[in-house]
Parts: C-alpha cells; structure tokens; sequence
C-alpha cells in the first residue's frame, strides 16, 4: 500500500517540474492502488470540469468507479490541483458485491514537451455494501497517454474568455481609478469652499472690528469735545 508520505513526495516533484504544457481533452492510462492495478480514462467536460472513469483490480477483486472533478490551475497551465466525488461498484471473492461513494483530490501534471500526464491523489471511500470494510482510505498514482489535446475552437474560447476577463478587469480598474479621481476633486473643491468661506468670514470680522473702532473713535472724540465745552463754559463763568 503506498504512504501519503511518498505521495507528498510525487506532489513536491510535480510542483517542481512545470513548464510549457499543454492543456488536454481525453487521456487514458495505468493506475497503481497499492495492490490493485487498474485503467484510468479522464474526460474533460467544461474547462475545468473532468470525467474520470477506473477499473481497478487484483487477483480477488474487481471494482469500478466514476468520478467528476473539479481542477484549479497551481503553477501554470500544465499542472492543477483538482478535488471531486463519485461512487463505486464491484465485486470481491467469496463476499460478494461492493458499492459505495468516493472523494478524491490530487494533483496532476502534464509532462512538457510529451503527451503524458502524470497524477498522485488520496481517495477515501465510503462502502454501503460489504459491511467487513465500511471505510477505506487509499493513495495512489496514474500515468495517462494524451489521446486528444484541447480543439483549436476551445483554446479559442479559452483566449476570448480570458480576454473578456481582462477587459472586465480593465474596466472596472478604470471606473476605480475614475472614482477616486471624482473623490479627489470632490475634496479640493469642498477645501476650496471652506477656504474661500473662511476668507470672506475674516474679511467681515475685520470690517466688523474696523467699524466698531471706528465707532468708539467717535465717541471718544465727542466726549473729548464735550469736555472741552465744559471747561470753556466754566472759566468764562
């Protein structure tokens, strides 16, 4: 039975070995399950959609599965990490039938510049039949021949799509920056306002001020005037 220990290794030599790969449509090839030895055929669907079938088996049990994954890119296009689900069906020696639902995840790399494909995932299992074993756990590796590469047509909606996806990207980066640019000006037309308020505020406070020392001038004077009439008054008297 192979470790996790050696599919991490598998993995951390996968991850180093991206290069100029290329995407792909139907591959097929051996898978190695600890002691079952089997055929795997993946199918992809949408863009990152894929069918995997596999007939696995050894000299006391046979066993079908299907299974529907999901890939997301890691390190280029040549290699994705990829997480999906199914079930199983078949049959073991002197016990009978097993079925059951399957989860698997790994990661998978095309090898650049060879039409091969080379995958290390973990794939528990759960058996409603064949009560002697309801949970199984299980790691292994396929090797796939590529049979046929993504059509020209999907490679050209592929670049429409990531196109488009630039585009969208472009845009809203443009209304972003439009915006911040509407924000800005906002802010130094109110600091604008608030300057011009605050000059014609001191403008009439000073008037104000003016006036009022203006004022108080001439009340002064007056008083002084007064005064002086008075004392005029009272030595002529």
């Amino acid at each position: 039975m192979l470790r996790l220990p050696i599919i991490m290794l598998v993995v951390s030599c996968l991850l180093s070995l991206t290069g100029y790969a290329q995407k792909y449509s139907t591959a097929a090839g051996l898978r190695v399950d600890g002691d079952l030895l089997g055929i795997t055929v993946k199918q992809r669907v949408f863009r990152t959609i894929a069918l995997e079938g596999m007939l696995t088996g050894n000299d006391t049990e046979m066993r079908g599965t299907l299974l529907l994954e999901n890939h997301y890119p890691i390190m280029g296009k040549g290699l994705n990490f990829y997480i999906g689900g199914g079930g199983h069906v078949g049959g073991i020696d002197d016990l009978g039938a097993v079925a059951g639902v399957d989860a698997i995840m790994g990661a998978e790399l095309k090898i650049p510049l060879l039409r091969l494909l080379v995958s290390a995932d973990v794939k528990p299992a759960y058996n409603f039949v064949y009560e002697q074993q309801r949970l199984e756990y299980s790691t292994a590796v396929s090797v796939r021949y590529v049979l046929g590469k993504e059509g020209k047509s999907q490679r050209k909606k592929a670049r429409i799509r990531r196109q488009q996806k630039r585009e969208r990207l472009k845009t809203k980066s443009a209304k972003i920056k439009e915006r911040e640019k509407q924000k800005r000006e906002k802010f130094k037309e109110q600091e604008k306002t608030k300057r011009t308020k605050y000059k014609e505020k001191t403008k009439r406070l000073k008037e104000k001020n003016k006036a009022k020392r203006k004022k108080q001038k001439e009340k002064e004077e007056k008083t002084f005037r007064d005064w002086k009439v008075f004392q005029i008054f009272k030595s002529e008297k």
